[in-house]
Formats: C-alpha cells, structure tokens, sequence
C-alpha cells in the first residue's frame, strides 16, 4: 500500500508542475461552466419545459450543473489511454514485470490526478461559480455526506468501464473510436449533460438497467435534495453492485489480456 501511496503523490507533483496545462484546463472548465448555465437559463426564460419543468426548476438546474461541471473536472479516469499507449509503443510488456499490480498502479496514478484535480481545478471552479451564481450548497448536511459517498462510488464504475475500453488495445491494433463513443454514452446516459429527467419514459427505464445514471445523475441528484436519504442508500447500494459485476468482467478481461501478451512474446 506505501508503494501505490508514493504513486497518488508523484502524480500529484506532476500533474501541479505542469501549471500551463493547470491554467488552460482551468479556463475551460469555467467557460464550460458558465456556457451551460446561460443554456439553462435561456431554457427556463419562458417557464415551459414541458414535463421537465415540474421535476426541477430553474434553480435546482443551476446547481444541477454546476455540479455536473465539478464532477466532469475532477473525475480522471486516464487509464483507457494510458494502456492504449502502453500496448500500442510495446511498453506494456515492461509494465507486467513490476513486482506491483499494474492495474493498482493505473488506478493509483488516476485517483493522484484526481486529488491534484481537486485543488487545481474544483476550488477555482467553486469560486468562479461563487461570484457569478452564487455556489449552490447541497440541500442538507446529510445530503452532503451522501452525495460524497456516492461521488467515491461513481468515480469507480467510471475506471472501470474506461479500464476496460483500453483493455480492448491488446486485441486491436487501433481502438480507433470506441473511447469516443463510451465518452459519448457516459456524457448522454449518465445524465451529465441533460438530466434522464427530461428523456422519454422509455429511455428513463432502459437507463434504470445500465451503471451510466449511477455516476453522474444519482450523486447531483442527492445533492438537490431530489433523491431522499433512503433512496439514495438504497441506490448506492446499486452501485455497490455495479461496482462488483464491472469488476469482476474487468478482472476476466485482464486474465485473458495477460495471457495474449504471454503468447506474444511481450
């Protein structure tokens, strides 16, 4: 555990070194921020969004977003490209002989980068939205705790499924784009963009089967107060499931992946 601990810091080091890259992707998100709040207002200008306007209103949009943009900044799941690279440069024969799991190594370097995120790009973004809307606080202090807990859970089902998209570069020469296309999905399902509030019944009830809601939807939903306490448990523990089955088919791909590289030769 020290060793993966030395690897959380050294990304972390890294990642507040690079202060151009801090700066630039800081300037991003704010204008990401701020874009999607003028939609939504410009949205709610009228006070008709059909069925969508008597779930949330404009308010609980304005935080709904604003939260969303903290989510997207923070989360970094770069372990889909880093193996993608690792196979495609031959290096990831290099990597199997480190006397640690390379997977624990990937995610350690992703949750230092996701710390590092925290302070780089969370706490300017917290204040920016501050002073434009007013930052929106989560509807109560249990709701904050919860909303925290299930970002913990989120952020997981996200590095798996992204673990396991770059997995597929040991049996293609070019994941050409796949990674796209999951980003995509996890951006429309997950909620991320436009809450699965406003989605078609059918759509909301197919998205009920699949993990996307679960790491972006229901933690902001938590957050607004729009998911009570008892359901909120109830859904992390849906998570929790997710969590173990997209793990467990992470853990059979590996398998076979290390394997493919054996046969290989490296």
């Amino acid at each position: 555990m020290r060793a993966y601990g030395y690897l959380i810091k050294m990304r972390i080091l890294t990642a507040i070194a690079y202060r151009f890259d801090v700066w630039i992707g800081m300037v991003g998100d704010v204008i990401m921020l701020a874009a999607s709040v003028f939609v939504w207002k410009a949205a709610y200008g009228s006070d008709a969004l059909g069925s969508g306007a008597s779930v949330v209103g404009l308010e609980g949009m304005i935080t709904y977003t604003v939260i969303s943009v903290l989510m997207a900044a923070v989360f970094s799941t770069g372990v889909q490209n880093t193996i993608y690279q690792q196979v495609r440069e031959g290096n990831i024969a290099m990597d199997l002989m480190r006397p640690l799991n390379l997977l624990g190594i990937y995610f350690s370097e992703d949750l230092g980068s996701m710390v590092s995120s925290l302070v780089n790009k969370a706490i300017p973004l917290v204040l920016m939205a501050a002073l434009l809307f007013g930052f929106p606080m989560p509807d109560n202090a249990l709701a904050g705790g919860l909303f925290a807990l299930s970002c913990l859970l989120s952020f997981m089902i996200l590095w798996l499924m992204s673990a396991m998209i770059g997995l597929v570069a040991f049996w293609v020469a070019e994941l050409g784009n796949l990674g796209m296309v999951k980003d995509a999905l996890v951006r429309v399902l997950s909620g991320s963009m436009v809450p699965l509030w406003f989605f078609p019944a059918g759509l909301q009830r197919v998205s009920e089967w699949l993990p996307f809601q679960y790491t972006y939807q229901l933690p902001i939903s938590i957050y607004i107060g729009m998911t009570k306490p008892g359901e909120a448990v109830r859904s992390m523990g849906v998570q929790a499931v997710w969590i173990a089955l997209l793990g467990a088919l992470l853990a059979w791909i590996w398998t076979h992946a290390r394997g493919k590289v054996m046969v290989q030769g490296g």
